[in-house]
């Protein structure tokens, strides 16, 4: 595709993408490491009137990784580390019973449970939480979700302990270190990680998110960095694309290293996520990249090796979806056809029963399928969506941007997500929930995270500092609770939510009530 018809497909999509009058996004195309064509739409500032453009810098959330990672990498080549580190030799303050290497931190294989899953269930929000906040929080985490090495969960924990491994061993944050060793010396001198969020930046665009139909703004707040938190613009960026390419300015050997340090798991099997990179397949040609969400900010990162090819998308709304914008405009710049549509069939004639309850083990987190009188079927739950079958097997949901896909092999259902970094999600069937099940109603501590769990005799479920709502009947003798789901295990329960399995609560003697924040987590 020539340039002038990359420039008007830009124009189309960031036209479909954003209202003039409000947020929106910025998205350009690199060749060579240069910005050869982009297009911006909407406003960084809504409330000033002030217009997106190639200038304006970004939160760029998980994206953020792959710096991140560099900066350890970095530290690794002045010997100051081993990447195969137990994390707890140099943060001893860390109470895991297992070892977890630091290569395994930044690949998502160490089994640490999700920490920003867990701030959100004990009710801390993450307004100005600093560094040293997180990792005294983190630090009180014992158990892990699956034994290191042996399965892949994405994490944010393993890269907030980054960000603290290079406090710990330089004496500098990340943000002053990364700042010298790796904006410097690729001339992005306007790209920086945002470590305090009272900081004012120019051509800074503000986070926004559109609930029940009204615009607001969700400005990340959030001081702790390494697994987000850098700010960047499309005019930066080229550079980071030449380091891709041939690791110009920082090492080839610290830019193979990051793109090419796949695990490979006990099964033989190699996993698709590096150090903050992870591999797709674009109609047969080899990408890389990352992509980022967090309140008010949206983000994805391309590059095509075998093209050369760069393509950023970066946006200030959370409606915004910059992965699908992403692929589309490499599979254009790049040339590669658009994936042809699955044959479909008559979901009718499914060799295996498509009905019925499943459940992930460990977070318990539940789906429920329901075949449809046309031979469709849905799901609700953990994720939902309106799903036809075709001739390969795999369920395929209605909306194709979105990228799932359903196998159901006899009591075992595959989820799948288009250009999510990892494995397939696994589910069991299950029993139904049985609505006589009574909850187990009691106060119950949990020794890591130092906060409690209350349910009341009425149904309500509380934990941390707010009350997540009532407490019901969930499939396979669990319950569900907001966002969480509790399990009975003798006397104790244990809780479950996507990133954290099982996390044990121990009873504790009736009429106990919260006092007081958890561990880490007190409020400025």
């Amino acid at each position: 595709m020539d340039n002038e018809a990359l420039a008007q497909l830009l124009a189309q999509l960031v036209a479909l993408s954003a209202d003039p009058s409000g947020p929106g996004l910025a998205v350009g195309i690199y060749h060579g490491g240069t910005l050869t064509a982009h297009a911006e739409a909407g406003l960084a500032s809504v409330e000033f009137g002030v217009p997106i453009d190639e200038d304006t810098r970004f939160d760029i959330a998980s994206m953020s990784k792959q710096f991140a990672a560099t900066a350890v990498l970095l530290l690794a080549r002045d010997g100051l580390i081993d990447l195969e580190d137990d994390i707890r030799s140099h943060l001893p303050e860390l109470r895991l019973t297992t070892p977890v290497t630091i290569a395994q931190c930044l690949q998502h294989t160490g089994g640490l449970p999700e920490w920003l899953q867990l701030t959100e269930l004990t009710g801390r929000p993450l307004t100005r939480i600093t560094q040293n906040q997180t990792l005294e929080f983190v630090a009180g985490l014992a158990t892990l979700n699956f034994t290191p090495g042996s399965s892949f969960n994405y994490s944010n924990t393993g890269y907030v302990l980054a960000a603290s491994l290079v406090h710990r061993v330089t004496g500098r944050t990340l943000g002053e270190f990364a700042a010298e060793r790796i904006f410097a010396p690729l001339g992005m001198h306007r790209t920086l990680f945002r470590e305090d969020s009272r900081a004012v930046l120019s051509e800074f665009a503000y986070g926004y998110e559109t609930v029940a139909d009204h615009l607001q703004r969700a400005d990340s707040e959030e001081c702790a960095v390494g697994d987000g938190g850098l700010v960047t613009s499309l005019s930066e960026l080229g550079a980071w694309f030449r380091f891709l390419r041939d690791g110009d300015a920082l090492g080839d050997d610290i830019r193979d290293t990051l793109v090419d340090s796949t695990p490979t798991f006990p099964d033989g099997s190699v996993g698709p996520y590096a150090y903050g990179i992870y591999h797709a397949d674009l109609g047969g040609e080899r990408a890389i990249g990352h992509a980022g969400a967090v309140a008010g900010y949206r983000s994805h990162l391309y590059y095509l090796p075998d093209s050369d090819l760069g393509v950023v998308v970066l946006a200030n709304h959370s409606a915004v979806r910059p992965t699908v914008i992403a692929t589309k405009v490499a599979r254009h710049a790049a040339g590669i056809p658009e994936p042809t549509d699955p044959t479909l069939v008559d979901g009718r004639d499914a060799a295996a029963p498509a009905g019925g309850w499943w459940i992930m083990r460990g977070a318990d987190e539940s789906v429920r399928t329901q075949p449809q009188p046309d031979g469709t079927l849905t799901l609700s739950g953990f994720q939902s969506g309106h799903f036809r079958l075709a001739d390969d097997g795999w369920w395929y949901g209605d909306d194709r941007d979105e990228g799932l896909q359903l196998l159901i092999d006899d009591d075992r259902l595959r989820l799948r997500i288009d250009m999510r970094p990892g494995r397939d999600l696994t589910f069991e069937r299950c029993a139904a929930p049985d609505p006589s099940a009574a909850p187990p109603i009691g106060s119950y501590l949990s020794p890591e995270l130092g906060t409690l769990v209350i349910i009341e005799p009425d149904g309500r479920f509380r934990i941390g500092l707010d009350l997540v709502g009532r407490i019901e009947p969930g499939p396979d003798c669990t319950f569900s609770a907001g966002q969480a789901s509790v399990r009975r295990d003798g006397d104790d329960v244990l809780l479950g939510a996507f990133g954290v399995d099982g996390m044990r609560f121990v009873r504790q003697p009736d009429g106990t009530v919260i006092v007081g924040a958890p561990r880490g987590l007190e409020r400025l």
